[in-house]
């Protein structure tokens, strides 16, 4: 495979390669998916400057190639940013229910069902393992008892025969090695060797473990997983040129054909489930923003109507990021949706300078039409530069391409088309919203009201001001 792998990819730079399993392995073996019967290999590639491809079709061509090989009965090639960083995101299907025999087959009738009419469906997985042989010792308590015997003790004899005892440590070199006692394999490898094993009692004299225990053999799970107290495993599914939410929907459609055995229930979840929890936060949050904003605004231009006219352009923002991503062919994702809350404050400013600037006109004796004329020709380039400005400084963000891109290049993209639709929209909507909405002689009335203000203020202070003699 290591050889195959290099000729198929030159953009690997290395390859490590670990297999079987060592019994006396301590915490690390925790993170070590290596078993006798499994091998983990870690590809390296290139940087992303001196490759073409990028890591997810190195990806492909890997599954490809041991789709090839008999020996192989399941693989994965999962991709990974550096030091063991966060993978390909997945959409799991959570399957609840007690019967392992029921579960697991209905898991793998759904994996089977997914790679067969799910395009873009890649590393199908089930989370537990086939069930694997194991030998149960049931102990006879009151033979055990009798004899002086108990539970821990006759477990402690067994495991030290059949597994080892470490003795002391052999130097060779520099090296220290672990002496392992424990019985020759020819009398450990099957039942009735395990049942001849000789266990010395308390009181003195000797007993087979055949004589105070039954030894069976079992097929069982090799992990029991549980959420919200219950049994449950997950197929997990990894998206390939596609995305999170367009897999999780074919997913369902191939589920809803499906008929789960009685007793078993099952829920779309992983990173899916995720995803959709916080896309709700951040529709929350967008909704919470927009008030605030239209508080503010509403607070500084004194009427409840100009801040409506000006915030016309945050839907024609939502349809700019639309067209921007389908035209770059991205996808929308946490750091794309932060860009459009961000957008929210963006935009609504060049209807405030176009707006605020109306009013002074107004203000300032001028009829509707003519304050309205005046702002746009006025105010088009401050608009214009402060709009060029946000949007030539995105640029960089979208169009980059090196190492870590991918995760801030949406939101570069999803800045710079709603606010460029955004901008131009504003320069017509928002002028022609504001002449259907307004009337001529109100703010003629604002500023009547203010002049009667004035002037009675200043009647005020001549009346209380004492004569000079």
């Amino acid at each position: 495979l290591e050889t195959r792998f290099m000729e198929l990819c030159p953009e690997i730079q290395i390859i490590s390669t670990s297999a079987g399993a060592n019994e006396d392995a301590g915490v690390s073996s925790i993170f070590s998916s290596t078993t006798n019967y499994k091998i983990s290999m870690t590809v390296r590639c290139v940087e992303k400057d001196q490759r073409e491809r990028s890591v997810f079709q190195i990806a492909e061509a890997l599954r490809d190639e041991m789709a090839q090989y008999p020996e192989i009965i399941d693989f994965k090639a999962a991709v990974s940013s550096g030091m063991g960083g966060g993978g390909a995101s997945s959409v799991d299907v959570e399957i609840y229910g007690y019967d392992f025999d029921d579960t697991y087959m209905f898991a793998d009738q759904v994996k089977d069902r997914i790679a067969h009419n799910v395009e873009g469906a890649r590393d199908i997985t089930i989370s537990r393992d086939k069930d694997r042989v194991e030998l149960k010792i049931t102990l006879d308590k009151e033979k055990v008892s009798r004899l002086g015997l108990n539970a821990q003790t006759v477990a402690a004899y067994i495991r030290y025969r059949v597994y080892g005892m470490s003795c002391g440590y052999l130097k060779e070199d520099g090296d220290e090695y672990d002496i392992l006692v424990r019985l020759k394999e020819e009398n450990r490898n099957s039942i009735t060797d395990i049942e001849d094993i000789t266990l010395p009692l308390p009181a003195g004299g000797k007993v087979k473990l055949s004589e105070i225990a039954s030894i069976g053999e079992y097929w069982t799970p090799p992990t029991i997983t549980r959420k919200s107290r219950q049994r449950f495993l997950s197929v997990s599914v990894t998206p390939y040129e596609t995305s999170l939410g367009e897999l999780a929907k074919a997913i369902d459609e191939v589920m809803v054909t499906m008929d789960a055995p009685q007793g078993v229930t099952y829920t779309l979840a992983g990173d899916y489930e995720d995803q959709q929890e916080t896309f709700g936060d951040m529709i929350m949050l967008l909704i919470l923003i927009i008030m605030l904003v239209y508080v503010v605004m509403a607070s500084q231009f004194e009427s409840f109507s100009k801040p409506a006219i000006i915030m016309l352009a945050i839907p024609f923002a939502f349809t700019g990021v639309i067209i921007a991503l389908l035209i770059s062919n991205t996808t929308l994702d946490m750091i794309g949706a932060l860009g459009v809350v961000m957008l929210v404050g963006i935009v609504v400013k060049n209807g405030i300078v176009l707006v605020d600037y109306i009013n002074l006109m107004r203000d300032r004796d001028y009829p509707l039409n003519e304050a309205i004329a005046l702002s746009g020709a006025s105010r088009l380039r401050p608009v214009l530069m402060t709009a060029f400005t946000t949007i030539l400084g995105m640029v960089p963000m979208a169009l980059s391409n090196g190492s870590g891109s991918e995760m801030w290049k949406p939101m570069g993209i999803v800045v710079i088309g709603g606010l460029t639709v955004s901008t131009f929209v504003t320069l017509i909507v928002v002028p022609v919203m504001y002449g259907a909405m307004s009337k001529d002689g109100e703010r003629d009335k604002v500023a009547k009201n203010r002049k009667n203000f004035i002037f009675m203020q200043l009647r005020d202070k001549e009346e209380n001001a004492t004569p000079s003699k």
